[in-house]
Order: C-alpha cells, then structure tokens, then sequence
C-alpha cells in the first residue's frame, strides 16, 4: 500500500495541513492518485482561464504533461522510496501546496514515520 497525500502549508513554512489523503494499492495507481489530486489542485487554483499570465497550476498541469517525471516517481515507489515531493507549487498568497507519496512500510533508506499527524494537530497545524 501507498499513502498518496495533499499538503498545504503557511508562508512562514511553520506550519502543513493536510488536504487529501488517498492509499494505493501499487506504484502506478499511486501515480493516477497522484494525478487527481494533481489534476484537482489545478482546477481549483485556475482562477481565469482568460487570464494569459501563468497560474500556479501551470506547474501541475506541467507535471500532469510529463511522462517521464510520472515514470520516475512510479520507479521511485516501486523500490520503495518515500517521495516527500512529487511536485511542489506555491499558490496565492505564497502558500505552498505538495503531493507526496509513501510506501506504508517506510522507505527504504530512513526509517518509517507516519505522514500524517494526531487529529488534534491537523486540526491547528502540524509543525514541518
């Protein structure tokens, strides 16, 4: 099982929220996890689609757009990588948002820690 996770954090960065949490069973559903949650992020930071400025979904839909980045995280996970940061952004108001990804059974090269926090933290915040 792969624990496929959305995080938004503050400005100051003391602070992530989770925002999405979804389990795979494999490595390759991890990566179509990965790209709805990829895919819903952006639609939801798309403020104008008129607009001809870049939006921060640019960089998601750039990464929805790359297969081999999608190829490289779905090797990742297949050896058993935890991979903190499939693809970052910051969005309005500096706030970054980050899809990550983790084998339920830790990674190989440190040791295993769960992703998300005690309910009253996610609640106030968790500390990064």
């Amino acid at each position: 099982m792969i624990h496929c996770e959305t995080w938004a954090g503050t400005p100051a960065a003391p602070y992530m929220w989770l925002l999405a949490r979804d389990v795979a069973p494999t490595p390759s559903g991890a990566v179509r996890r990965l790209t709805a949650a990829a895919e819903h992020l952006a639609d939801r930071l798309d403020t104008d689609p008129a607009d001809p400025r870049p939006f921060p979904s640019a960089t998601l839909r750039g990464w929805l757009d790359d297969r081999i980045g999608r190829e490289d995280v779905e090797h990742r996970l297949t050896t058993g990588a935890y991979v903190p940061e499939v693809v970052t952004i910051t969005g309005p108001g500096h706030v970054p948002y980050t899809l990550a990804a983790m084998p339920a059974g830790g990674c190989v090269c440190c040791r295993p820690r769960p992703l998300t926090a005690a309910p009253a933290a996610r609640t106030e915040g968790v500390r990064a």
